[in-house]
């Protein structure tokens, strides 16, 4: 607290003359008190915006106009940027306290997964454990790695993140929010999916949990056509048949091809696509 002592000190120097000129006059104490928080909350705003998060916690317990100036959200994102050398933020955070508790673990980059990808090969490229990514993307095994579009492999260090930027990320499948690493062609096109998103209506709404309702099925499909060797088509017949249960979908699956074994001319497993019953 020393070093903030000597902050707030010069800053106590730089305040108007107008201020103690008030403090000496015979006007009234709410008027004078209230013109002498709104002058000097953007000073401590300032101030604040330049300390590292755990030195807000302490400035938070001093007293009420310091706690409200440090805990306001734009104090918050400056001094989290300063803390890790970020040259921008992507969104906003859906737990506002990651601000003042991101540790190295929660910053991640993204990989798409290509037909040849392994979670051994990812491992020994990026520098981290095998379990480290199945941990971080919730896998339950290493096949499973091709059920997803993409995944988070961990940043080694904090001298990636210096000159970055940092895209806010709730992953539903590992349910926790992630702090994704991306550079500046990747953070304008972020951005500027987010302003389109928002144009459209669909932030925050119900619009929003309709796309991920159809990203989390095309998963389902996708992990449903790999592991039985369906195409889509006859994927998502099953997967809609069982309500988007990929354990129901399964066992019936299972079932129609045990019943196309015993039945006569019916060995050799359907290839066409199955289509739903017309009324």
């Amino acid at each position: 607290m020393s070093e903030l002592a000597s902050r707030w000190s010069v800053l106590g120097t730089q305040l108007p003359n107008r201020l103690q000129a008030q403090a000496t006059t015979k006007e009234n104490p709410s008027s004078i008190e209230s013109t002498y928080q709104s002058t000097l909350y953007p000073a401590l705003a300032v101030a604040f915006s330049r300390l590292a998060p755990k030195e807000l916690a302490q400035c938070r317990a001093v007293c009420t106009l310091w706690r409200e100036a440090a805990s306001s959200t734009e104090v918050r994102r400056a001094a989290f940027m300063k803390h890790w050398r970020l040259a921008g933020l992507v969104g906003s955070a859906r737990n506002p306290t990651i601000l003042d508790t991101a540790a190295l673990g929660q910053f991640v980059r993204r990989h798409v997964v290509c037909r040849g990808d392994t979670l051994t090969g990812l491992a020994v490229r990026h520098g981290c454990e095998v379990t480290t990514i199945m941990r971080l993307n919730n896998l339950i095994s290493y096949h499973s790695l091709h059920s997803r579009e993409n995944v988070f492999l961990p940043v080694a260090s904090a001298s990636e993140l210096a000159g970055g930027h940092v895209l806010f990320h709730y992953c539903r499948i590992a349910c926790r929010e992630l702090l994704v690493l991306l550079n500046d062609a990747e953070a304008q096109t972020a951005r500027a999916a987010i302003i389109d998103a928002e144009g459209r209506g669909i932030v925050g709404g119900s619009g929003l949990r309709k796309v991920e309702e159809e990203a989390l099925k095309g998963k389902l499909v996708a992990l449903l056509c790999r592991s039985r060797q369906l195409d889509q088509a006859t994927a998502r017949f099953y997967l809609a048949e069982t309500g988007w249960c990929l354990k129901k979908a399964l066992a019936l699956y299972e079932q129609d091809l045990q019943w196309e074994c015993r039945s006569p001319g019916g060995r050799r497993r359907r290839r066409a696509p199955l289509q739903p019953l017309q009324d």
